[in-house]
């Protein structure tokens, strides 16, 4: 088991803040919410490039036919 009072410190190299005892992640609670938050850009990002893909594919196949000024 590990020794309760040692000192633990967050596990991002640039950061290394120490973690106050008992705390039950390895990464400080900044460390995570940017991790959190980077994911979230990234998944925004996936979903404007798909969505970019899904308009041009429907315009490839219905051949440009779509006029939505009528």
């Amino acid at each position: 088991m590990k020794d309760d009072n040692e000192i633990r410190v967050c596990k991002n190299k640039k950061c290394q803040k120490v973690l106050p005892s008992g705390y039950k992640h390895k990464y400080c609670e900044a460390c995570r919410n940017q991790h959190a938050q980077t994911a979230k850009n990234v998944l925004k990002g996936i979903g404007a490039g798909v969505g970019a893909v899904a308009s041009v594919a429907v315009v490839i196949v219905t051949g440009g036919k779509i006029n939505p000024k009528k």
